[in-house]
């Protein structure tokens, strides 16, 4: 049966986008080579981890008073605390064994080091004048000298307003033969300690790359960097192993204040560290989980429900299986039999998420339609009307089920693909973009789409077809009024395809466009409502700010992404996984002009790395608009 997708977060229920569904089933995907999890601390204890972590205490003096950057704080390891799921670095107004200030440092040497990977922290930096905040790495054995002939790492440092993060690496000779390369990234005013964000480097032999919440802010390549010590060795000093480091300065070099007198940070401040992880890069085959109840289309009593899943990992193990609804965590489990039990869900129609994470961090999601108690009426499959001139893949008819939104005269989805809790048959496509296409199509079944038509007059409408040996007919309801009957030629295959073409007078606004098969014997891919108006209309500029279906979805390869603007905007376009992290960029604060507008994904996240199967959601924000749709993968 087919359901309006209703918004989880809110038990008040306003409509939100409907789920395109993976494919049932599958075998388990080829291993690739993926950012796998190999350590982490999540700061979920009462203390720093002695078996991690190192303090380091003092000024640095006799050897490197001030720490070779003429800082003023002295670190005490009572600045650094573990409480509320957080490292709590604090900064301090106090004198101290010589300082005016006090501060903490932690550092992973003799117990952490790494070659190569993926480093990141998720935290909220302190701000003001004269606090410098960092995430960084030094070599564990300095191979090639001391600083900075073996290298340093910084992965984010900030100072004063924090109204910009950096990264940088220094290298070269010994001090003070050294050099550096450097680049920064900004929120476009707003300070970074207002809230928490994501700082990464994904270090490769040849490549470093620094990340800001995902958003790819600089990259360096091992012709960019070099050490006096092994001039033949392009990837030299970064070929050893590093260690971590985090800490706060008061003071120093790199802020432009070196005197007490002229730190003007509203004194104390806190460096909150939710967590540092750090992946490399592993052939892993992906988890595999599947939600055995509900199951697809199924229909449940309002009250408590609960959500089961099978999960396997071929090469590892399964962590655990995380529940949403739509994109709101629910819970997770950690043992099989892996369940959650949803309190109190009112009636409607929800989408419901099952996302696996194996031993290495690698991921996978299950999906299933559900209604609850009453359920609710028609509405658009995938959340919002398909706003004319555009593609309806014939699939994503609306929700409603049986009578309401399709009328379909067998039992069951005879292609068995797709919605196969619904009576339409679908089946896999070959024509060019594949997803699927309707088939087994009998005189008398219809499907309805609810679009949005922007400006009255008379449209161009192109079905894709295709017919083995028979033949057959449709027409299509729209407007008040209803075309003849189209014919449909014999292609000579089922998936041998061709288009044939009609008209319809449309009136503006909000509608429903039916799909009628008038005899039978044929397929349908999808309807192309042509962009060239038969009749003299506006032009075809965007009315206002949209963000559309993009068009293959479900997608193999990747998809088309359609968005309006009412004018030349920045525009923000990214692709994000189940739980919100971005894994793909599209448009970065680009200022796009007005009108009708395009961006491709490609199944790809920001490294040219082809993503997991599953859903993501891709995100508009252009001024004070955001809208968010989903897009399922499966490959």
């Amino acid at each position: 049966m087919g359901r309006h997708l209703m918004n989880c977060s809110s038990l008040a229920r306003a409509g939100v986008l409907a789920l395109a569904i993976l494919v049932a089933g599958g075998a388990v995907t080829p291993a690739e080579a993926t950012w796998s999890l190999v350590w982490s601390d999540e700061f979920n204890g009462t203390a720093v981890d002695a078996d991690d972590w190192t303090h380091d205490v003092g000024t640095g003096c006799p050897d490197l008073c001030g720490w070779g950057n003429n800082e003023l704080q002295y670190y005490r390891s009572q600045n650094v605390t573990v409480s509320g799921g957080n490292l709590v670095i604090t900064s301090r107004a106090e004198s101290y064994g010589g300082a005016a200030f006090t501060s903490g440092k932690i550092h992973s040497r003799g117990k952490h080091a790494f070659l190569y990977g993926r480093i990141e922290m998720r935290a909220k930096i302190p701000t003001g004048g004269g606090m410098w905040p960092a995430f960084w790495m030094m070599p564990e054995d300095e191979v090639y000298g001391g600083w900075a002939a073996s290298g340093e790492i910084d992965i984010m440092e900030s100072a004063n307003a924090t109204t910009s993060v950096g990264g940088a690496l220094h290298y070269g000779g010994t001090w003070p033969s050294n050099t550096s390369t450097s680049g920064s990234h900004s929120l476009g005013g707003a300070n970074f300690a207002g809230d928490f964000h994501i700082y990464a480097v994904e270090w490769e032999p040849d490549t470093i790359r620094w990340y800001v919440d995902g958003v790819l802010f600089m990259t360096r390549t091992s012709d960019q960097w070099y050490t006096n010590a092994a001039p033949g060795n392009p990837r030299a000093p970064f070929d050893q192993p590093f260690y971590i480091i985090l800490n706060t300065a008061v003071g120093g070099n790199y802020t432009g204040c070196t005197d007490a007198g002229c730190i003007t940070a509203s004194l104390p401040q806190e460096l909150l560290v939710d967590y540092v992880r750090v992946y490399e890069d592993i052939v892993n085959v992906p988890p595999v989980v599947t939600i055995t109840a509900p199951t697809w289309g199924a229909t449940v009593p309002a009250g408590d429900a609960t959500i089961t899943a099978d999960a396997s990992d071929a090469d590892g193990s399964v962590a655990r299986v995380e529940f949403y609804c739509g994109a709101t965590y629910l819970g997770a489990d950690t043992a099989a039999p892996y369940s959650f039990t949803w309190a109190s869900v009112s009636d409607g129609c929800y989408e419901l998420v099952a996302r696996v994470l194996d031993d290495l961090g690698s991921v996978s999601t299950d999906a299933v339609d559900v209604t609850v108690g009453a359920g609710c009426g028609q509405a658009a499959y995938l959340g919002q009307p398909f706003h004319l001139p555009t593609r309806i893949e014939a699939e994503n008819y609306d929700l409603g089920g049986e009578g309401v939104a399709y009328h379909d005269m067998d039992a069951g989805n005879s292609g068995g693909r797709y919605r196969t809790g619904e009576g339409v048959d679908i089946e896999s496509c070959s024509d060019a973009g594949g997803g699927y296409n309707l088939g087994w199509l009998n005189a008398g079944e219809w499907l309805e789409y609810a679009v949005d038509v922007p400006w009255a007059g008379q449209y161009i409408i192109n079905a894709r077809v295709a017919s083995l040996s028979s033949g057959g007919a449709f027409r299509v309801k729209a407007g008040g009024g209803e075309t003849g009957d189209i014919v449909v030629p014999v292609t000579g295959g089922w998936q041998s395809w061709t288009t044939v073409s009609t008209t319809a007078t449309l009136a503006a606004g909000a509608q429903i466009i039916r799909f009628v098969a008038a005899s039978g014997g044929f397929n349908l891919n999808h309807l192309e409502v042509a962009s060239d108006l038969v009749a003299v209309g506006p032009a075809p500029a965007a009315a206002g700010y949209a963000l559309h279906p993009c068009y293959p979805n479900p997608t193999v390869l990747g998809a088309a992404i359609h968005y309006d603007l009412p004018q030349a905007e920045a525009v923000h376009l990214g692709v994000y996984d189940v739980s919100g992290r971005l894994v793909r960029t599209l448009v970065q604060g680009a200022r796009v002009p007005a009108g009708k507008q395009t961006a491709a994904w490609n199944g790809r996240d920001d490294n040219g790395r082809v993503v997991p199967r599953g859903v993501y959601f891709y995100r508009l924000t252009a001024g004070a608009f955001s809208a968010t749709r989903r897009v399922t993968l499966v490959n």
